[in-house]
């Protein structure tokens, strides 16, 4: 049994940071390395990661100054002895089993990264397992290139959803032989978003073989009280820098001409993730028009949105589409703000019984 290097990035978790800490020591497969980075947590995490290694001899701590998760998993890396590595995000857990039958995936293809589905977990405690729209089993060559990489880079045109393969790195088990023969590293977030993204493109095109396991043991926790109500004005700086390191890395591989749409289908979600994010923050109404108005009116923006094909939308994005076309950031605004109310199933019962559906 090889090795496995587990890395942990913490930030502010200590609510969670035991529970995703004992679900790892509790993998029925035994030979871990569990690298807990401390990325200059404010709260008890420092103490606690500490106390956590002395009961634990398989438990490594990384204390660091805050510079974000992708820097905090490269801080993991640095220091990680493992033939393979996997990360956990330290809000999130995972079942008995998870890392174990990444591993015996990864030796029974022998492949350099075995990519895992997951479960997404609600507030609530409401379940509901995540897979990806990919056949188990071994992805070698071209289909590599066809039915992993660009798939993640960005959906085509007539796919039902923005998001075809999850970019995140979690939940995969990847071969640390792969990552130091090629220095592939994590960017930071805090100069674009989707860090796990241009990680996953460095791996996947260096590697000779994947694989693909429906194994939902990775339990992603949905916490809706951690979204900021306050502005980030570096938002939308960040996710025209994402636009441009995708070029940048379809470039480098040779994938240009085979991208099209896909890198445009997914900058414009980010951006009406950047635009959610703003309609939920704390600024006045009257603020939000504005900023609104500063993303519409970029030239990126307007080029994108322009050359995409938004009657491939569904009618309700395709409306947003349109909206945001036309620079109508009143109406873009007020649209958004009703699918969020919509979320609330009272209201929508409301809005039912108002029209004279249901009672």
């Amino acid at each position: 049994m090889e090795l496995i290097s587990v890395i942990v990035p913490v930030y502010n978790v200590k609510q969670y940071l035991l529970r995703c800490v004992e679900s790892i020591q509790n993998q029925t497969y035994k030979n871990l390395e569990i690298i807990l980075v401390d990325d200059g947590s404010p709260d008890d995490c420092p103490q606690m990661c500490d106390e956590l290694m002395m009961t634990d001899s398989r438990i490594k701590v990384v204390h660091k100054k805050n510079e974000g998760l992708g820097f905090a998993r490269n801080s993991g890396l640095n220091v990680a002895t493992g033939s393979y590595v996997t990360f956990i995000d330290s809000d999130d857990w995972i079942s008995n089993t998870h890392i174990e039958n990444l591993y015996l995936t990864a030796e029974k293809y022998q492949a350099d990264a075995v990519i895992g589905a997951h479960t997404r977990v609600n507030s609530d405690g409401t379940m509901s397992p995540r897979l990806i729209p990919l056949e188990e089993g071994v992805y070698e060559g071209d289909s590599i290139i066809n039915d992993i990489i660009l798939p993640l880079i960005g959906a085509n045109a007539d796919y039902h959803d923005d998001v075809q393969i999850n970019s995140s790195s979690c939940m995969n088990l990847y071969s640390m032989d792969i990552i130091k023969s090629n220095n592939i590293k994590f960017i930071s977030e805090k100069y674009a978003v989707a860090e796990d993204f241009y990680f996953n493109v460095d791996f996947f095109n260096n590697s000779r073989r994947l694989a693909y396991v429906k194994e939902t043991g990775y339990y992603y926790f949905e916490n809706t009280e951690s979204i900021s109500r306050k502005y980030n004005p570096l938002r939308f700086e960040r996710t025209l820098n994402y636009y441009q390191k995708c070029y940048e890395q379809a470039a480098k591989y040779g994938l240009t001409d085979k991208v099209e749409y896909r890198i445009d289908r997914s900058f414009l979600m980010k951006i009406r993730v950047a635009l959610r994010l703003i309609i939920l923050s704390d600024l006045k109404r009257k603020e939000k028009l504005r900023e609104i108005r500063i993303i519409l009116e970029h030239d990126t923006v307007k080029t994108v949105l322009s050359n995409y094909p938004i009657d491939t939308y569904i009618l309700p994005m395709r409306i947003l589409a349109k909206m945001m076309r036309n620079n109508n950031a009143v109406g873009v605004y007020y649209l958004m703000k009703f699918r969020e109310k919509s979320r609330d199933q009272r209201l929508l019962k409301k809005v039912l019984k108002s029209v004279g559906i249901g009672n």
